[in-house]
């Protein structure tokens, strides 16, 4: 059985030839979904297309997915438009010198018995896992019994379009209730290249046909998130709120729709109102048990949990635009790696057969390890006021460092209206 530190490598292993032609050769090794009733579901595309031998850990990659879904950066409810006292006219009145951030609470909440109604497009597609790039994946891959090895140079894609709704109401002046419910279509594909396989110790190695390309997609709602959030303490110009995020496992986490697992997330905002308002957002995310992150015994883990902290202003240029600027992060404490790709040797592959090592090239492999690693992303964009308390967002999401599964550019669309 190969050790944790291939999880991932297994999950990306070689492709069967899945060549159409009667008298294709395909490598020996058998492949395993461990979702055993939903062999059609997207979570077992790519473990059913993969020569991984007798592991079932093929999860891992479903895992990095479940994880990420979980935790997607989601358009949060503030409407642009504050009650505020006018100390000139001596009554309350409807402030839009900032129409509010993008991605980041603010203090604020949205009044009593209002109504905040917002719907967001954003386009995730991933182009590398822990710096290694999806389109490259070498890997080294053993059956069992650890009697035939192989190796594969992996091709993997995924992307994900998500459409949120969110909706928002005012229980009180200081308290808000929210909900944000995201419609996903999430599209995966792979393929394998420069197969080989050997017995060991000793064997001849033999060349089988490139994999073909197999692809799958699935669309339906995601995971529910319900928030509740209350200002704690109103300043003349800073504002302190508490709440805490609840996420519902409503996707469909066998094909990917949904992270498998409750989590909650409770969190403290700081900002300060005016034309110019900075704010900052602190959080930890807990995770439960999921049937995309399974332990080497078959039993379900919980998703890996996360710091999660952010900070930025917003500047009203002019009385209908805001411009925005955020830094979102997060630290993992203890979540899976990939490393590599490093080069293979009998020495760090035990029992690697000499006739994949003398194939004329170097063979390379990716490798897991469980560590502590931040992700961190600058979020940039824009708020305009077209007409009345409509607002039209744009955001693009800048990835500032490696870890993680992650897009170079995300972009979003929105719009919202208060009642």
């Amino acid at each position: 059985m190969l050790t944790h530190r291939w999880i991932i490598a297994l999950l990306l292993a070689s492709l069967v030839c899945l060549s159409q032609t009667a008298n294709a050769q395909k490598p020996t090794l058998i492949s395993q979904c461990p979702y055993v009733n939903h062999q059609s579901d997207l979570a077992c595309l790519i473990p059913s297309a993969a020569v991984t031998g007798g592991s079932n850990r093929l999860q891992s990659f479903n895992t990095t997915l479940a994880q990420v879904l979980g935790q997607l950066p989601l358009a949060v409810p503030v409407s642009g438009f504050a009650l505020t006292f006018d100390k000139t006219l001596g009554i309350p009145v409807v402030s839009s010198e900032n129409l509010g951030s993008v991605l980041t609470e603010r203090g604020e909440t949205i009044g009593k018995h209002k109504l905040f109604l917002g719907f967001t497009f954003q386009r995730f597609a991933f182009q590398t896992v822990d710096g290694v790039k999806l389109s490259n994946l070498p890997v080294v891959f053993q059956n069992q019994d650890a009697s035939v090895f192989g190796t594969a140079n992996n091709q993997l894609a995924a992307n994900i379009d998500q459409y949120t709704a969110v909706a928002a109401f005012g229980l009180t002046d200081r308290i808000d209730v929210s909900m944000m419910l995201p419609i996903e279509r999430i599209s995966m594909s792979a393929s394998a290249s420069n197969i080989w396989q050997a017995p060991a110790p000793t064997g001849v190695a033999t060349h089988f046909a490139d994999a073909q390309k197999i692809t799958g997609e699935a669309n339906g709602p995601g995971d529910l998130v319900v928030s509740v959030k209350a200002t704690l303490w109103k300043g003349e110009r800073f504002r302190l709120a508490g709440g805490t995020e609840v996420r519902f496992p409503t996707g469909d986490e066998f094909n990917l729709l949904g992270s498998g697992a409750y989590g909650v997330k409770p969190f403290i905002v700081l900002s300060r109102r005016g034309r110019i308002t900075p704010h900052a957002n602190l959080g930890y995310q807990w995770n439960g048990q999921s049937v995309l992150y399974l332990s080497s015994s078959g039993g379900n883990l919980n998703l890996p949990g996360s710091l999660q902290y952010s900070g930025g202003v917003d500047v009203g240029v002019v009385k209908r635009l805001t411009v925005v600027a955020d830094l979102l992060g997060q630290h993992f404490f203890d979540a899976p790696r990939v490393t590599g790709p490093d080069t293979a040797t009998s020495q760090n592959v035990p029992g690697l057969p000499d006739a994949l090592t003398n194939l004329g090239f170097t063979l390379k492999t990716i490798g897991v390890r469980n560590e502590a690693f931040d992700e961190d992303s600058l979020g940039v964009g824009i708020k305009v006021n077209p007409v009345g308390r409509l607002l039209v967002s744009a955001n693009v999401l800048i990835k500032l460092n490696e870890p993680g599964l992650r897009a170079r550019f995300v972009p979003l669309v929105g719009i919202s209206y208060k009642f």
